[in-house]
Parts: C-alpha cells; sequence; structure tokens
C-alpha cells in the first residue's frame, strides 16, 4: 500500500546519505514529496559541487510516481532559519506531513504507524508532535502499548500537522514570563536540569546556536503540548560523528543504533500522563548525561559556561 501522508526530506550537502534515505522512501512510495536543499555556504568552496550531487540525487533517485515539489535555495540560509521557512512553506500547502533529514533511514513501519496517529490525533490539540526515534527503547519495547506520551520531541524522523506548527515561536516569544512562572519544571524536575535547558532556550533565543529543535521543544511546552514516542527505535541516524554534521558531529552510541519494525495493530495508551522515570531517561539521553551535567552545572556556578 501506498503512503498517502506527503513526505518531506531535508538536504544539504550529503549525497550518499540522501541517496541511502530516498532507497528506502522509494519502498514506501509517497504520493507526494516535498525537497528543501539549502544552497552552498560561501566560505565553503567544496560545497557547491556537494550540494550540486544532491540535488542530482534527487532529480535520479525519485522515480516512482509522485507528486514533487522543490525549494531549493541558491544562497546558504543556515540550518535553523532554513528549515523553519522550509516547513512553513510545506504547511501552506498541506495539513499533516512526516519530516526527514537527510541522515534518518526509516523502518517502513514508520509511515504507518505515522498516517494512523496524524488521523487518530488530528483535531487533537494537545497532541502536537509524534517521534519516531527512541533511543531508551530498552525501557519501552516490551510495553504492551505501542508508543508512550512524552514532553521531548525527538526531531530525527518525526510528523506534526498545521495547526501545531502554527504555535512555533522561533524566537522563543515570552520566555521570561515563562521562566518565571516555573513552566521548566512540567519539562524536568531536576534543578540541574531546569537551569541546563532553560540555558539552551535562551542562546537559542539568542541565535548562538544552529538549533531549531530546542525552540519547537519551548513551543511545545509553553502550550501544554504533548508528544509521542514509539515504544521502538523506527529510525536509524546514519549522520552522527561525521565532520559535515551539523548538530551530530560528536558519535552518539545512542543516536547509531538501528531501526526496529513496530507491529501492527496499533495498541493505544489508555492515558496521557507522561511517566516520571521516562521522562528522566529522555532527558538525559537526549540533553545530557547525568555525570556530564553534574560537570556542566559545576562549570556553569564557577562561570566557566
Amino acid at each position: 500500500m501506498r503512503n498517502e501522508v506527503p513526505v518531506m526530506l531535508f538536504a544539504f550537502n550529503r549525497p550518499d546519505h540522501i541517496k541511502q534515505v530516498i532507497q528506502q522512501l522509494r519502498l514506501a512510495a509517497p504520493t507526494r514529496l516535498y525537497l528543501h536543499c539549502d544552497g552552498p555556504r560561501p566560505h565553503r568552496p567544496e560545497d557547491a559541487a556537494k550540494v550540486a550531487a544532491v540535488r542530482q540525487v534527487f532529480s535520479t533517485e525519485i522515480d516512482w510516481p509522485c507528486e514533487v515539489k522543490t525549494l531549493f535555495r541558491e544562497e546558504n540560509w543556515g540550518l535553523r532559519r532554513s528549515l523553519y521557512d522550509a516547513l512553513n512553506w510545506f504547511f501552506q500547502q498541506e495539513e499533516s506531513g512526516i519530516f526527514l533529514e537527510d541522515d534518518c533511514v526509516p523502518d517502513l513501519s514508520m509511515f504507518p504507524f505515522c498516517a494512523e496517529l496524524l488521523d487518530k490525533y488530528r483535531d487533537d490539540t494537545e497532541i502536537m508532535h509524534i517521534g519516531c526515534t527512541n533511543w531508551i527503547e530498552e525501557r519501552t519495547k516490551h510495553l504492551p502499548e505501542s508508543y508512550v506520551f512524552t514532553q521531548f520531541p525527538l526531531v530525527t524522523g518525526w510528523a506534526t500537522w498545521r495547526r501545531a506548527w502554527q504555535k512555533m515561536s522561533l524566537e522563543l516569544a515570552g520566555l521570561d514570563e515563562f521562566e518565571q512562572s516555573g513552566g521548566i519544571s512540567r519539562l524536568v524536575r531536576n534543578r540541574m536540569g531546569q537551569v541546563y535547558v532553560l540555558d539552551k532556550f535562551r542562546t537559542t533565543q539568542q541565535g548562538k546556536n544552529h538549533s531549531w529543535a530546542y525552540a519547537w521543544n519551548y513551543s511545545i511546552l509553553k502550550n501544554k503540548g504533548l508528544c509521542i514516542v514509539s515504544k521502538v527505535n523506527l529510525i536509524q541516524n546514519i549522520g552522527f560523528g561525521e565532520p559535515d554534521a551539523t548538530n551530530t558531529k560528536s558519535l552518539n552510541k545512542d543516536g547509531i543504533r538501528p531501526a526496529s519494525s513496530l507491529s501492527f495493530p496499533l495498541i493505544h495508551p489508555q492515558q496521557r500522563t507522561p511517566d516520571p522515570e521516562l521522562e528522566k531517561a529522555f532527558f538525559y539521553v537526549s540533553q545530557k548525561g547525568k555525570y556530564r551535567l553534574w560537570l556542566w552545572f559545576l562549570l556553569k556556578k564557577l562561570g566557566l559556561r
């Protein structure tokens, strides 16, 4: 059965990576495909040929019947602004979709998983994000339910709706009021963790990092939204530890885990309150490990961070 949910691919300068993603995507054969590719960086002369090679892969490898729309930039916008603008462009045309970056190779069960949940929670404004990466699947794969609710939006292979994306604030509007109200306590109870995440929110707001994902996490949290994570990991990330990566230059043993398959029919959870122990595990695996957090906090207190 062909995938009727529109899929958007984000690429830049890694033709071999995007080819692997497309080879898997071909098996799902989405009927509508959106392609985004940022432009070459002016200070990296090798980018021009690599970006051209990525766009050639798009031209030659997408060989199944589908409607294709492209957003190819002549200049480099940078990850944060470029991806944000591309998602706005996508949601001008679609009400929901699946999103894959050039290093996210999905298991085929990801597509019916997202399709069913996009339909089930279409009008449920509390649910804002469907995540298909699960770096703690040892803790969740034996659950009877097919997915869990969390407040951590893992974005290496995900899906959402226009109604949710409309609440995205790239500038993290209202962050002062959010901090003063203690809103961060809804995400993490540990004081060190709260200081860490708020610091990430601040540096994102100030443009000191390339992250759009922290802005998305903040927007969901501010709007008291919930995320879904599949009980098994449905995405293999092939980009960790590579010099051309933007946010995944360091090797991450959790990030490179293989993709698993999810069984059907889906079993839906009966309650939505995130499990505190799973939330703690999601924090440590997606933000900062326990001992590295202690060190970070100590350096922060000493004014060295």
